[in-house]
């Protein structure tokens, strides 16, 4: 059996999406260019919706951001006439700010780029010292509360957002005190222009492009980022908005403001405080631009009977930013709704649970609670007061199987005494390791699983997926795997062990050969050890998270490995299926791979937690063991691959004797593989510091294992050739950092950045 190639993901670098038109870009576009007519705006502020548009949809310019000065004055030009040209003493105090503005953030953004290459050590070290500092106060004398830690490569970004939230809190309260509340009440329109709120526009532009540059600068100072400086400014996360306040500020000295200001105050120090924690605001900020949209929509209506005399370009802000935002939010649900509604299809199904094996700790389920298993293949008789008795009555039934076959019917040809060929069916009875308990579904519990599997650019080179519907809750009861109704099927399209392609089973209808339609059938019915062998890899790797989980002191977040169960469906059926089911990870977060079962270059790994997860369970099982190949969503993790160290590499067998310690254990790339990954593991600096204060003594032990490694000149040569192999995972680690994640809110939808990227990968 081979291992997992390191193609099975391919990796790339997240691009710019191209913009594709669709039907809403239409509307958009309409409504963009008729809001000026509705309004009656001039003829350089009716530019500024389609301004808002266009940036919404391409967001590759910004990567041109230096020519926003221009685009700014020519607006300003048309606004006021072209006459205003000839007199410097109007133009250039309106236009030299936003210069000033744009020229000094591609400096401080220069000037970080070299400051982090000519002062690495020192700003790692300044960082390294304060992360100390904080671990020292949050873990080990617990004077400060454990919220409040900050990995070092999250220190400087923590400084930048600190001083944002600071910054804003600030400007509202004194903008309060020295301007007093509306006095025509939250939704007046009919402001006055009183002396001095022109300066206190200004210096809300001075505060966020003051702000956005800190954070920026922090991204290259903390190593976050290491792309082109002109590329940086296209990413979700670092898109400016600062030029919005400069044409507020230019156009928009009025009172009636004083509703949009406060709304974009709170926002921000919401989206700045989860920020630095790589947590996405899916409550505040959708409440928010709801009540921007209805106050504006609620203006443009005064505004169009001409009883409002309500700013232009504020109006036009509030309305796009706040209409594109409730539009991603509604594009991303209706893609949801869409992939979810295909998980139509009703089945009996049988799902198998592990209950123990003697290498794995098996999850106890809470209705396992009280049970005692009976016989070898027995059904298990729960009480009339038990929860399963109440909730399903005699419709389920659970069957404990202490050994546990899977018998399928498969067929060869057998050469009659004539010499003519006969196809002889014949059922083959496979052993799965470990005990489960095997529970049947009618179709009247609501399971409902997509006849065709999901197409993304992260689909595996093994397996695809299929969504799957818990309508009634059975399948999260029985499993415990919480309340959420979605779960992903997983089906192997392709034997790990052998390769070959196993295909739909709807694809074999169109066969006409009939050696051919066997031979796919058989195909079929013959992949089955390795679902049930995925399936206690992750009660494994389950196992080893709750362990992590609680290490004393932990100085990163708590995770989660996806736990999984066995589903079959139509097993009465001359065709049966089986898949892997695992809860969905649903949410905007990207789908990543942390690392890898093969080498990876230590420095392309930036997020720690779950390569300190990998660590962690080589040192727990004594070096035994190593959980690596993690992928999933922030601190979600699942479809893990383990390497042991009893096999020498995976050239030799896997362990197919059932008397076998780790006949759980398929794919295994023994330890010619571990040294590979843990190689890997070893070359990163951050990952380093944290482990060190937690398990001293191993690392330590652990360095010295890697130096008599890098002794050996034959294991250098190799270590040159895998560098090279690797290379095609630098751009797509490199994207791997939640840092870049936090904070961009409904704009941009993550998942499908990268799966647009990983198909585009070469």
């Amino acid at each position: 059996t081979k291992t997992r190639k390191r193609g099975e993901r391919r990796g790339g670098p997240t691009r710019i999406m191209a913009m594709v038109p669709t039907a809403f870009d239409a509307v958009a576009l309409a409504v963009a260019a008729s809001l000026p007519q509705l309004v009656g705006s001039g003829l350089g502020l009716s530019f500024l919706p389609v301004v808002y548009f266009m940036t919404f949809r391409v967001r590759g310019l910004f990567a041109k951001f230096w020519a926003a000065p221009a685009l700014c004055a020519l607006m300003f030009l048309m606004e006021e006439g072209l006459a205003v040209a000839s007199e410097p003493a109007r133009a250039a105090p309106a236009c030299l700010p936003m210069v000033l503005a744009v020229a000094l953030h591609y400096m401080a953004v220069y000037y970080s780029v070299g400051l982090r290459t000519s002062s690495r050590e020192a700003l790692d070290s300044f960082a390294d010292g304060v992360s100390s500092y904080l671990d020292e106060k949050c873990y080990k004398t617990k004077s400060l509360p454990k919220a409040l830690y900050m990995k070092s490569e999250r220190v400087l970004v923590a400084f930048a957002c600190t001083t944002k939230i600071v910054a804003a809190i600030a400007y509202m309260v004194f903008f309060v005190l020295f301007n007093g509340l509306p006095t025509e009440g939250l939704l007046g329109c009919q402001g006055s222009k009183p002396a001095g709120l022109g300066a206190w526009l200004w210096a809300l532009f001075i505060l966020f492009w003051a702000t956005e540059i800190m954070y920026h600068m922090s991204l290259y100072l903390s190593g976050n980022i290491q792309s082109r400086v002109e590329a940086s400014f296209a990413m979700p996360v670092l898109q400016p908005t600062y030029w919005q306040w400069y044409l507020i500020a230019l156009y928009a000295p009025t009172h009636a403001l004083w509703l949009p200001l406060l709304l974009e105050t709170i926002r921000t120090v919401v989206v700045s405080f989860l920020r630095m924690q790589d947590k996405e605001d899916t409550v505040i900020s959708p409440v928010l631009y709801g009540i921007d949209m209805v106050h504006a929509l609620f203006i443009l209506h005064l505004k169009y009977s001409s009883s409002c005399t309500y700013p232009d370009a504020m109006l036009f802000r509030q309305i796009c930013v706040s209409g594109f935002y409730m539009y991603s939010m509604f594009k991303f649900r209706y893609k949801k709704w869409k992939t979810w509604s295909k998980a139509c299809i009703p089945v009996d199904a049988r799902i198998y649970l592990p209950v123990h094996h003697k290498e794995i700790t098996c999850f106890a389920r809470k209705w396992q609670t009280g049970i005692e298993w009976p016989a070898d293949g027995e059904v298990v008789k729960f009480p009339a007061d038990h929860p399963i008795t109440k909730k399903f009555g005699a419709d389920i039934v659970v069957k404990y199987m202490e050994t546990c076959h899977i018998i399928r019917q498969e067929s060869r040809v057998q050469f009659e005494d004539d010499g003519s060929q006969v196809t002889v069916p014949f059922n083959r009875k496979t052993r799965m390791p470990a005990a489960w308990v095997c529970v049947e579904i009618p179709k009247k519990w609501g399971l409902k699983i997509a006849e065709k599997a999901m197409t993304t650019g992260l689909e595996g080179q093994f397996r695809v997926l299929h969504p799957l519907k818990d309508t009634k809750g059975v399948l999260s009861f029985f499993g415990d795997f919480g309340k959420a109704p979605l779960f992903a099927a997983k089906r192997y399209k392709k034997d790990p062990g052998g390769g070959y392609d196993v295909g739909d089973i709807g694809d074999i209808s169109s066969l006409t050969n009939e050696a051919e339609i066997r031979a796919a059938k058989n195909r079929h019915v013959r992949l089955l050890k390795p679902y049930f062998q995925d399936c206690l890899m992750q009660e494994k790797a389950a196992e080893i998270g709750r362990r992590f989980n609680e290490v004393e002191n932990l100085p990163v977040r708590k995770i989660e490995v996806l736990r999984a169960c066995i589903l079959e469906v139509d097993w009465d059926k001359e065709l049966p299926a089986l898949f892997l089911c695992e809860p969905f990870l649903d949410d905007n977060t990207p789908f990543r791979k942390f690392n890898n079962n093969d080498f990876i270059p230590g420095q392309q790994a930036v997020q720690n937690t779950p390569n300190m997860l990998s660590l962690f369970s080589y040192f727990s099982t004594n070096k035994q063991l190593l959980m690596c190949d993690i992928q999933g969503k922030k601190y979600r993790f699942t479809d893990p691959q383990f390497h042991s160290s009893e096999k020498e590499s995976i050239d030799d067998d896997d362990y197919d004797d059932e008397d076998d310690r780790r006949d759980w254990l398929h794919s295994d790339g023994g330890k010619e593989m571990m040294k590979r990954v843990l190689l890997g593991l070893h070359e990163q600096k951050a990952l380093h510091a944290l482990c060190d204060r937690l398990w001293p003594d191993q690392m330590k032990e652990f360095s010295k294992e890697v130096e008599a490694w890098r002794a050996d000149p034959e294991f250098q040569k190799q270590i040159e050739a895998w560098e090279k192999e690797a290379a095609l995972y630098a751009k797509y680690f490199s994207n791997l950092n939640p840092v870049l994640d936090g904070g961009v809110g409904g704009f941009a939808d993550m998942e499908e950045e990268l799966d647009a990227a990983m198909k585009g990968s070469t």
